[in-house]
């Protein structure tokens, strides 16, 4: 499964994103329904005036000040995601939010609650992948090409507040992380007859991506801090036959688009600090030293050329097949070695999922195992 990262640092992203909300009345095609229903909560002061120019959804993480930018936490912290209201009135920009402290483009910002803001209603959207597996090859003659993820906006129920705690499991495709991995967040408001929605499906990095800009607000929550905690951010996360970037960077698993095999462990590494780039299969050899290596034998358990059993070595090391690779996870069956009922996590043709090794496809293929530099 070979990945192509392009050495063409100067191209970057498109140098034309979307703008991070807009009046978007006449065209929402996937969102309308879900836009501000009869019985929604009204919030506002009805004697204030005022024009709404943009919605942004900023989010933080614990106590922390809520910003526009991507958040990351642990499974024991808490994200609020919180609805940002920009405001025309008498010539001048005003913001609403009832987060404690908003910071927007890296600045502070002054905000009122949003119980002085205009009428209004609200409504959130998940903006998440539809497919768990893709492919930036074509069907017939491999040529490369960034194919466009298939991203769609779900209402979540009951959640037209002025916050809502982030949830990061999916609803179009499998939810192997069970509370970790990364979500997209979108906010709607309704003002009177117009519909103002912040970045959404629309807002495509173009170049050099299948995904999305960082306007549309992303969460990722992963397990721990440990490697094998650092990979569960790609749960809920498309298998991406090929996936590649311009730059690591601008990587698709870089930004939490999705990956192959190889990127999968590769982006674990990169975020527990290793200085590793982007690579295939084939590459890893290279930034990894050999522990162990042998194929299955009788009763699951994996022997090395001299017939002896091959250690467990530890949680987090990667194991290697041909042209497919993962992650140990825990040691089960036989205790000490190496067999095909010990965990793995590992991404091929679905979202990132944790299994036995048996179940992986790859059982009967020789392994090794590895350990980053």
């Amino acid at each position: 499964m070979r990945t192509l990262v392009f050495a063409l640092a100067a191209c970057g992203t498109a140098a034309s994103a979307p703008p991070s909300s807009g009046d978007v009345t006449a065209a929402l095609p996937r969102v309308a329904s879900s836009h501000a229903p009869a019985a929604a909560h009204v919030i506002g002061d009805p004697r204030a005036g005022g024009r709404v120019a943009a919605v942004r959804v900023v989010a933080a993480v614990d106590d922390g000040t809520a910003s526009e930018q991507p958040a990351y936490a642990r499974a024991d912290q808490r994200v609020t995601l919180y609805a940002l209201i920009e405001v025309e009135r008498d010539g001048h920009r005003e913001y609403f939010s009832d987060a404690p402290r908003v910071q927007l483009h890296g600045r502070s910002i002054a905000i009122e609650p949003l119980a002085r803001a205009p009428r209004l209603t609200l409504a959130w959207n998940r903006i998440e992948p539809a497919v768990a597996s893709l492919s930036n090859t074509d069907e017939h003659g491999g040529n490369f090409h960034f194919q466009a993820i298939d991203y769609r906006a779900t209402p979540i129920a009951d959640a037209d507040g002025p916050s809502l705690r982030a949830d990061v499991r999916p609803t179009l495709t499998p939810d192997h992380g069970h509370g970790v991995g990364t979500m997209r967040y979108q906010l709607v408001v309704t003002q009177g007859e117009r519909v103002i929605a912040s970045a959404g499906t629309e807002a495509r990095r173009g170049r050099g991506s299948g995904g999305l800009t960082d306007d549309v607000q992303r969460v990722s929550i992963r397990r721990d801090d440990t490697y094998l905690g650092f990979l569960t951010e790609m749960f809920g996360q498309p298998y991406i036959w090929a996936s590649a970037g311009l730059t690591d960077a601008t990587h698709q698993s870089e930004r939490l688009e999705g990956a192959d095999c190889a990127d999968f462990v590769v982006y674990g590494a990169r975020r527990a600090g290793k200085h590793v780039a982007y690579t295939w299969t084939g590459g890893l050899p290279a930034v990894t030293k050999l522990l162990a290596s042998g194929s299955r034998g009788e009763g699951g358990i994996y022997r090395d050329a001299h017939g002896d059993p091959v250690p467990f070595t530890r949680a987090g090391d990667v194991i290697l097949f041909p042209r497919h690779v993962g992650a140990l996870v825990e040691d089960r069956g036989t205790l000490g070695v190496l067999d095909d009922q010990d965990l793995v996590v590992h991404i091929l043709f679905d979202s990132p999922r944790q299994e036995p090794l048996a179940d992986t496809g790859y059982a009967d293929q020789p392994i090794e195992l590895r350990r980053f530099r």
